[in-house]
């Protein structure tokens, strides 16, 4: 007898609506889902399932895609790859299997009319029994200002303000028209739509609130660090991005997204400054979202007829917004190349510390405790308080019965590493030995 389909939702976003968290959620969570008949498929992606929507479009539309993405085969190989993968991937769903979740917030942007979003729904009809769309929706001001730091790390240095074009200019604000022609494709059934506000989500929070919505009772630590992804940056860190942008571009080798270097610098930024991102002035905000009040309108009346409004009321508006775009603060900018340059310092010393265990660990698997201890000192120089070093350090002194230099290393790991396994070890073998004879310190 033929297994029954599992029913499948695809997850189109949007942007900015909590989508790189729940994607690295799924996405490292696929075991404990398998277990309850959920499948995230591997081969549209890791965690973002945009090779599914950029398999349905010309190459000339994926400019913006990163090109690591394309395994160093270039697009169309990797594409094709895809294909070739997905389907077999599908066609071999373990059994049991009740759901399968796809998610790509590129299907909103790439997929722009019935037509293409056809496409998708013909590719995925032969391996499900029911498919269904879940969206989130955001207020169209703060999704455009949260977008701006996005349009920073694909190299579009500009100054922050909101777009003075409507949605008949930006469709991609023009959530009616995004609704109606995915409801004209899967059905208006199929749509799951939700607002992105937090007292709408379910613990206030993106993750748990599609992890509900799909009905998958899977458990995710509140402090997981897959729930804080791809997160706006600090006013100043946007200082310094901007300056930075605009002296790439006068290079001669100019500045575009696929650069390197680029890429490498939004990640140091993003990494050691994660903020808030540009709020724009209320007043502003107010006036960029009168251009869609019609358009929200229709959404409510259409979908959320029980909603006095579809989106949560703005701020006061306190006095006009200052004229222009703001400038580029230079003290604030320089004052957050100083924070990024310190932390990348700090992981270049980890990461060199880290190669120095290693390389201890690997003596003393060999027997050679010399060059072991030599190497574990090394690594101290480098981060005086590592406590893997500590550690061995610390086996080692007490090996010797030299329980001075053991306690000191135990004084540094109780005091930067309280509550570390190291330091419990280290407390736990110095309890042992404490009839032991001591030696004077060497």
């Amino acid at each position: 007898m033929t297994a029954p389909k599992p029913d499948l939702i695809v997850h189109i976003g949007q942007s900015k609506t909590g989508t790189s968290s729940i994607q690295r959620v799924l996405g490292g969570q696929r075991q404990a889902l398998a277990k309850l008949g959920v499948c995230y498929p591997l081969s549209p992606g890791w965690a973002n399932h945009g090779m599914l929507p950029a398999s349905l479009v010309p190459l000339s539309r994926l400019g913006h895609f990163n090109p690591a993405l394309w395994d160093g085969i270039g697009a169309e190989a990797r594409l094709a790859q895809f294909r070739r993968e997905f389907a077999a991937e599908m066609a071999a769903l373990p059994a049991g299997t009740r759901l399968v979740i796809l998610s790509a917030e590129q299907c909103g942007g790439l997929l722009g009319n019935q037509a293409e979003i056809a496409l998708l729904r013909d590719l995925l009809a032969p391996y499900a029994a029911r498919i269904r769309v879940a969206v989130y929706l955001r207020r169209q001001d703060q999704h455009a200002a949260s977008g701006y730091t996005q349009a920073l790390r694909v190299a579009g240095i500009r100054p922050p303000e909101l777009p003075k074009l409507g949605p008949d200019r930006l469709p991609q604000y023009d959530y009616a028209k995004l609704l109606d022609d995915w409801a004209a494709v899967f059905g208006a059934d199929a749509m799951m739509i939700r607002i992105f506000e937090r007292a709408e989500l379910v613990n206030g929070d993106a993750v748990d609130d599609f992890l509900a919505l799909c009905q998958v009772p899977l458990a995710v630590p509140a402090d997981h660090p897959d729930r804080q992804s791809n997160l706006s940056i600090t006013p100043a860190a946007i200082d310094l991005v901007r300056s930075m942008g605009e002296r790439m571009k006068a290079r001669p080798e100019g500045l575009t997204a696929a650069s390197l270097p680029w890429r490498r610098f939004m990640a140091a930024v993003s990494d050691a400054l994660p903020g808030r991102g540009w709020k724009p002035h209320p007043a502003e905000a107010a006036a960029f979202l009168a251009r869609y009040e019609a358009v929200n309108e229709e959404v409510r009346r259409r979908w959320f007829p029980d909603r006095p409004s579809l989106f949560a009321p703005l701020d006061p508006v306190g006095g006009d917004p200052p004229p222009g775009p703001p400038a580029i603060d230079r003290d604030a900018a320089l004052e957050a190349a100083m924070d990024v340059l310190e932390d990348q310092l700090r992981l270049a010393a980890q990461r060199e510390a880290d190669q120095h265990v290693l390389a201890a660990r690997l003596h003393e698997r060999l027997g050679e405790q010399a060059p072991a201890r030599s190497a574990f000192r090394a690594a101290l120089r480098v981060v005086p308080d590592h406590p893997l070093a500590h550690q061995h350090l610390a086996e080692a002194a007490l090996r010797e019965g030299n329980r001075a230099a053991a306690e000191a290393h135990l004084a540094v790991l109780q005091r930067a590493h309280p509550d570390h396994a190291a330091t419990r070890r280290i407390g736990h073998l110095m309890a042992q030995a404490n009839s032991a004879p001591t030696k004077a310190a060497g």
